[in-house]
C-alpha cells in the first residue's frame, strides 16, 4: 500500500500534452447536473484508463456513506461493492491509513491499493466477486470535517495501474477532488442518497426482539438493504443454506414468514 502528498507530488510531465483544459472544462459545465458522473469518467478516459470510480466518506466510527459513483461501461458495481463496505468492511479496512496521516498535517494525497493488499474477507467480498484488480484514490477534506475518497478502480481484464497512469491522474487529481466536493455540495448538499440508516435499524431490530443473534441480525439487515442470499452470504462469509437458516430462525423468532413482513417491522421501526 502506497499514500504519497499531492503537495509534493512531482509534476507529471507525461500528460502534459493532453488535453487536460477541456477535460476539466467540461467536467466543470456539468456540476450540480445529473450526468456529472459520466462526465467525470468520460474525461478521465481521455487520460486514463478507469472503469469506475465512487466518492465516499472515510470514517471507522460511523457508517460511511457513498455520494456518487459512476461507470466507464454502464454496468456499475459502485452499489454493491459498498453495501459490503458499509455493512462491515470499512472498520478493518486501512488501505487509507497513510492518507489520512497526510491529511491531517493539511495535505490533499493520493493512495494505491492492489487486491492482494485486501484482508480476505474484504478480498472476497468486493475485489474478487466483481474481478476488480486495484484501486487509484485521491483523498481530500470536505465541507463539515468529511473526509471523501474519489476511489478509481480497474477490471481484473485489465492491467494494473501502472506510474504512467498515476501521473496522468495525479495531474488532475486537485481539481477532481475540487469539482466531486463542489458537485456534492450543489447537488446534495453533503448529504447521500436516501437509504436506510442499517446500523440504528438493526439496533432497533435488535431492541423489539432481544432473542434474535448477531448472525440473524446480520442477515435481517442483507434483507432489508436488498441484497440477494448470495450476496449476503459472500458480505459474511457464509454460505447460502447457512443463511437461509439464519434468515429461517430469525423470521421464527420475529412471528413473520415473509420478507415483505420484516420490510413492513422495519418500516414501522423507523417512523417517528
Amino acid at each position: 500500500m502506497n499514500a504519497w502528498s499531492l503537495d509534493n507530488a512531482a509534476s507529471a510531465h507525461a500528460s502534459a500534452a493532453r488535453p487536460v483544459d477541456g477535460l476539466m472544462s467540461h467536467v466543470i459545465d456539468s456540476l450540480g447536473e445529473p450526468d456529472f458522473g459520466r462526465s467525470l469518467i468520460a474525461g478521465l478516459n481521455e487520460l486514463v484508463q478507469v472503469d469506475f470510480f465512487s466518492v465516499y466518506q472515510l470514517d471507522v466510527h460511523a457508517t460511511p456513506r457513498m455520494f456518487l459513483s459512476s461507470s466507464r461501461s454502464g454496468h456499475d458495481v459502485s452499489a454493491d461493492c459498498f453495501r459490503s463496505y458499509q455493512k462491515r468492511l470499512h472498520a478493518q479496512d486501512h488501505t487509507f491509513d497513510g492518507a489520512k496521516q497526510l491529511l491531517s498535517h493539511g495535505a490533499m494525497a493520493m493512495t494505491y491499493a492492489h487486491q492482494s493488499h485486501f484482508a480476505p474477507p474484504h478480498r472476497e467480498a468486493i475485489y474478487s466477486r466483481h474481478g476488480i484488480q486495484d484501486r487509484l484514490s485521491v483523498v481530500c477534506q470536505a465541507d463539515q470535517g468529511l473526509v471523501l475518497a474519489t476511489n478509481f478502480y480497474r477490471f481484473e481484464r485489465q492491467p494494473m495501474f501502472g506510474s504512467s497512469d498515476v501521473d496522468a491522474l495525479q495531474s488532475v487529481a486537485k481539481s477532481v477532488a475540487a469539482c466531486v466536493t463542489k458537485h456534492i455540495s450543489l447537488a446534495q448538499g453533503l448529504r447521500p442518497a436516501p437509504g436506510p440508516d442499517i446500523g440504528a435499524l438493526t439496533r432497533e431490530l435488535a431492541a423489539l426482539c432481544p432473542r434474535l443473534t448477531g448472525r440473524e441480525l446480520d442477515v435481517c439487515a442483507g434483507l432489508l438493504l436488498g441484497r440477494t442470499y448470495d450476496g449476503i452470504a459472500a458480505d459474511l462469509g457464509l454460505s447460502v443454506a447457512t443463511v437461509k437458516t439464519y434468515r429461517a430462525r430469525a423470521y421464527d423468532k420475529l412471528g413473520i414468514n415473509f420478507r415483505s413482513q420484516l420490510f413492513g417491522i422495519a418500516s414501522r421501526l423507523v417512523q417517528p
